[in-house]
């Protein structure tokens, strides 16, 4: 934070905003002198920037020279020149100090002293900059270190536009540029979060200046607005004593408020990362005196801070250029009193400080690539990526690096994400949320566009890419290596590609020196297709458990060579010296390829599916290698031609592919040779189960024929369901569709075929008719239990679901669910006798676990009831008739079929049923033990299916059941007066007598019958329920109730609500 500074003398004010134009033309490019080795080849560079608070010690600079020579630095950016005193002055004592000789520039008033090897230059495009291009070293790359001093006053319009021309100028450099210097601007607010202290400053200056811009922010920093505008009116135009302010009207600013957001470092991290160190960072609070991050004021300078709406802040940083800036890396080493904050070593001996400022300066690293440049015709400038021994860290990651244009930068909070003019955009944020950083590898589709904005860098300056001297580079997209039209050069080196998001290798890749490269594909998972022509002299290695495709016509001439995974060649390698496979490698693709060799553990799998791989020369298939072809019931095959001659080593196997559609009684001729076949395949492995291959041998090819086995289709089938349904299948016979089908798959798809094929839903839909039968029996039980009986009639409806799991014993697990209404009415006919009669309608699914199969039914309720009392004990009876219009989906799938089967049939639930109960009174509540009994049948109409091969013909079947129930109900008051309320629950068993499984008679179209069974009703299960009842007035009740049934072998929920209406 200063004054206005003063302008330049003009014979200084060159303006270049394209850093090409001077490395090209050198115009106002002056060549530094030579520089000690330390500076130029050491792993870092030491950097400083220093507010001279406008030449404080030009006369006596020998007070501050100590600093600049006990830290060392090799870069040294001035603000806030008057003149050339200082550049001009250090540069002398740097001299006599022995270390190196410094050369400098200057620029309006800023300015660059620099032991470093290279061009200076200077620049106007947004604001003045002196600067530095640095030669390349093995150190670091070409690299602009600048000095900036941005626009002082407190509104940031000024310091928005030098942002905007300083990124432009970045941009046209294509280097990596690193401007230091005073920004003006703080990094968690625009010009430091004010104390409550601070903000009475405001007001004083506001009552006397009415300085329009403090007005606005004394409405934003007001504690009480209303309080604040009478204060203001009873003391304009006064002047107050910071006493006089009362301290009521202010607190301290914790986060920015609107107009002290920080938009200018907002706008700067568009286009530059922030480099600092966890200690510089500022807090979301106002600062401390001497905190480590404070930049202005200095500790000793504290105290002539008057300007109103500026409060300590860290306003000095370093900003680097993306996409170059995560590349660099802060390496000070710790309690170095010369980097960081400068806190105590930038005071002189007699304790003035240097500046109204706190020096800041770091060690400099760059961990990144090699850059090179170079012009090529017409005056273009190219920029290649290097990876190699040359570079710093090569070692030091054991030769490979990540190239990703994920920057990971740590220096955006949320609150700074911003619009092009750095205003905030995620308004939605808490302001607590708004002090995150943003997250570079967050998968909050909220953040997307953050992330894409802040943290995925522009790689389209890469013209191209060397890698070389064993080193690997490592990429997860392609667009890490720049556009497509980038090439990839490769001389002993490779490219890694992990995890599986990249799936193309879109650009030339050059393949360099005796040894070429080699491309890793390192997930298993992982397809990469490498779009471009491969050429060069050199050879190429396919690594890694991934697939690598080869689309284009490659003139590469070297040897090629995969030691792991999938090399797919759909284009060619004709011109390569040779193709070899490693233990473990497979080879496959329709393209043509060179003289091929396999070795023990390798595999040759020609075609794409079903292809040709045509081979330019010999075909040798070494011992203990592999042929694996995949065939079609059209008589197509894999197929692989030689121009050569095809030699087959000893113990060497064909393999039939798992998922080929083979074709019974079919020849297929699978290796072809342009010259002689030496040699016989040691066996033929497959896992058909029902069909053996034979080979045949002649001059020129090899031949392969298929011929069914006398395995029995039921011999692989693991259920009884499966077997019956095997058997079915193979009474089709050749020529059925699904026979065809079969008859090709191995042990495991065959009996996942048949479990599929089964009608398995038909049996188990009968299961779930009479579960249904068992809610509806309930309910109506249920509505005369505690009736007594009146010559006006009871009228009551009764709304239930549930939803019931029953597990299979050799059969699948059946989920059953359904819901619906009954209304009934209850009354005395004469006598002693209480009658009801019920109608309901509702709608019921079932489904098998792991299949597609399911039914839904509409169903209708017809019953009747009768009870009588017998002193305390009751005896109840009644029958109901529920018919059922069901629809069936079955879905059929296996390797190479599948089909969607559909039906619509009806069934008809008739039951009757008796229970016996008996009250106990206690007191107010009542305990009854019961037993029921009850035989439920159930019978299905024939049923057709609709579909395609797999269709079923299904005969009408019935099943019935008997089941009994023993238990206990209670029932007691809650609370008496006009709307009683009772609750009731109770506690039983339920057993199926004779608990057998249902079963459907069904045939496939042409073939014979079959019994399939169905998921057998659990054979004992606990009930327990539970209801609230109240009566809302003396004719009419209201209960809700749940029903719970546990077992073994089945598990259900309900819920009822019940309305009565008494007349």
């Amino acid at each position: 934070m200063t004054q206005q500074a003063p302008q330049a003398p003009p014979e200084l004010r060159h303006s270049h905003t394209s850093l090409k134009l001077a490395l090209l033309s050198g115009v106002a490019a002056i060549g530094l002198l030579g520089t000690p080795a330390m500076a130029q080849d050491s792993a870092a560079l030491r950097v400083l920037t220093f507010n001279t608070w406008f030449d404080q010690f030009r006369n006596n600079l020998d007070d501050i020279a100590p600093l600049f020579v006990d830290g060392g630095y090799d870069v040294i950016a001035f603000q806030e020149l008057y003149s050339e005193t200082y550049l001009s002055g250090l540069q002398q004592r740097l001299r006599d100090a022995g270390l190196g000789e410094y050369a400098y520039v200057k620029m309006g008033d800023t300015g660059i002293l620099s032991r470093v090897e290279g061009v200076t230059g200077t620049n106007s495009s947004g604001d003045s900059v002196a600067y530095q291009i640095t030669d390349e070293s093995s150190a670091i790359p070409e690299t602009v270190f600048g000095s900036v001093h941005l626009d002082y006053r407190d509104t940031s319009d000024r310091r928005l536009d030098e942002v905007e021309g300083l990124a432009e100028w970045a941009k046209s450099t294509n280097r990596s540029v690193v401007l230091v210097g005073d920004y003006n601007a703080a990094d968690t607010s625009e010009r430091g979060l004010n104390r409550a202290s601070q903000q009475k400053l405001i007001l004083q200056n506001y009552l006397q200046s009415g300085n329009s811009f403090y007005g606005t922010l004394l409405e934003q920093y007001a504690v009480d607005p209303a309080a604040m505008t009478q204060f203001i009116s009873d003391h304009s135009g006064e002047y107050l004593a910071l006493t006089d302010i009362p301290d009521t009207l202010f607190t301290d600013e914790m986060y920015p408020v609107q107009d002290n957001l920080p938009v200018t470092m907002n706008k700067m991290k568009h286009d530059f990362i922030m480099l600092e160190t966890e200690a510089q960072r500022e807090p979301f609070a106002p600062h401390t005196l001497g905190d480590g991050s404070t930049t202005w004021t200095s500790v000793e300078e504290d105290h002539t801070n008057v300007w109103p709406s500026w409060d300590r802040s860290a306003i000095d940083h370093f900003m680097v250029s993306r996409p170059f800036g995560k590349w660099w890396k802060i390496v000070n080493e710790e309690d170095d009193p010369y980097t960081g904050v400068l806190g105590k070593t930038d005071v002189t001996a007699s304790g003035k400080a240097y500046s109204d400022h706190e020096l800041v300066a770091h060690d400099l690293a760059w961990v990144g690539p090699k850059l090179e440049y170079e012009t090529a015709e017409g005056d273009v400038e190219l920029t290649r990526l290097v990876w190699s021994e040359d570079v710093a860290v090569f070692d030091e990651s054991e030769g490979e690096f990540y190239l990703s244009r994920n920057n990971m930068r740590q220096d955006v909070y949320l609150g700074q994400v911003s619009d092009a003019e750095g205003n905030p955009i995620l308004d939605w944020l808490s302001d607590s949320e708004k002090q995150t950083l943003l997250d570079c590898e967050t998968t909050d589709s909220r953040l997307a566009q953050a992330v894409s904005d802040y943290c995925i860098d522009d790689h389209s300056f890469i013209s191209e890419t060397l890698v070389q001297d064993g080193g690997t580079l490592r990429v997860d997209e392609d667009a890490a290596l720049g556009t497509s039209a980038a090439t990839l050069r490769l001389n002993d080196g490779g490219l890694a590609i992990s995890g599986t998001q990249m799936v193309t290798l879109d650009r030339n890749v050059s393949l360099e020196g005796t040894t070429g490269g080699w491309l890793d594909i390192r997930d298993a998972n992982a397809t990469v297709v490498a779009l471009q022509e491969i050429s060069g002299d050199g050879a190429l290695e396919k690594r890694g458990e991934g697939t690598l495709t080869l689309e284009a016509d490659n003139s590469y001439t070297g040897a090629t060579v995969a030691s792991a995974g999938l090399l797919v060649v759909n284009g060619s390698i004709a011109q390569s010296s040779g193709v070899s496979l490693m233990d473990g490698a497979t080879i496959g693709g329709s393209g043509t390829i060179s003289s091929l060799t396999l070795g023990s553990g390798a595999t040759l799998a020609a075609g794409n599916s079903i292809g040709a791989l045509n081979i330019d020369g010999d075909l040798t298939i070494g011992s203990g290698a592999r042929f694996e072809i995949e065939v079609n019931a059209e008589g197509d095959s894999d197929i692989v031609t030689a121009t050569g001659d095809i030699t087959i080593g000893d113990a060497t196997a064909l393999a039939m592919a798992a998922a080929g559609d083979y074709a019974p009684r079919t020849s297929y001729v699978v290796l072809q040779s342009g010259g002689a076949v030496t040699g016989r395949f040691a066996e033929v492995t497959s896992s058909l189960a029902f069909l053996d291959a034979d080979l045949s041998y002649g001059e020129q090819d090899v031949s392969l024929s298929l011929e069914r086995n006398d395995t029995a289709f039921d011999r692989v089938a693991t259920t009884a369901n499966r077997a019956a349904t095997a058997a079915a299948v193979e009474s089709l016979g050749f020529d059925n569709a699904l026979f065809d089908k079969a008859v090709m798959l191995d042990a495991a798809s065959a009996d996942q075929a048949f479990d599929a094929l089964s009608g398995e839903i038909y049996a188990a839909t009968m299961t779930s008719l009479v579960d249904q039968g068992n809610d509806l029996r309930a309910t109506a039980l249920s509505q005369l239990r505690g009736y007594k009986g009146s010559e006006a009639p009871t009228f009551w409806m009764q709304s239930y679901g549930g939803q019931s799991d029953i597990d299979g014993d050799d059969t699948r697990n059946l989920s059953h669910s359904s819901f619906g209404t009954l209304v009934g009415v209850n009354g005395m006919l004469g006598g002693e006798w209480v009658y009801g009669a019920m109608l309901g309608y509702g709608k019921g699914t079932t489904s098998l676990d792991g299949t597609h199969n399911t039914s839904e039914n509409d169903f209708t309720t017809l019953g009747v009831i009768a009870g009588r009392d017998f002193g305390a004990a009751r005896l109840t009876a009644g029958a109901s008739w529920t018919h059922s219009q069901i629809d069936s989906t079955r879905g059929v799938a296996f390797p190479d079929f599948a089909d969607t089967l559909t039906a619509d049939y009806g069934a008809d639930t008739k039951q009757i049923f008796a229970e016996a109960s008996y009250n106990f009174a206690v007191g107010t509540s009542i305990i009854q033990p019961y037993g029921s009994i009850a035989h439920v049948a159930v019978k299905t109409d024939a049923v057709s299916e609709n579909g395609g091969d797999a269709a079923l013909n299904v005969q009408g079947n019935d099943f019935d059941a008997t089941v009994g129930e023993l238990g206990v109900r209670g029932q007691m008051q809650l609370s008496d007066g006009a709307m009683p309320v009772r609750l009731s629950g109770g506690l039983g068993w339920r057993h199926v007598f004779d608990a057998n499984a249902p079963a459907a008679d069904m045939a496939f179209a042409g073939g014979d019958a079959f019994n399939i069974s169905g998921t057998s009703l659990a054979e004992d299960v606990v009930k327990v329920n539970l209801s609230v009842g109240i009566d809302l007035t003396q004719s009419t009740a209201l209960s809700l109730g749940y029903a719970g049934e546990f077992g073994d072998g089945g598990r259900g929920n309900s819920l009822a609500a019940r309305l009565q209406v008494n007349f």
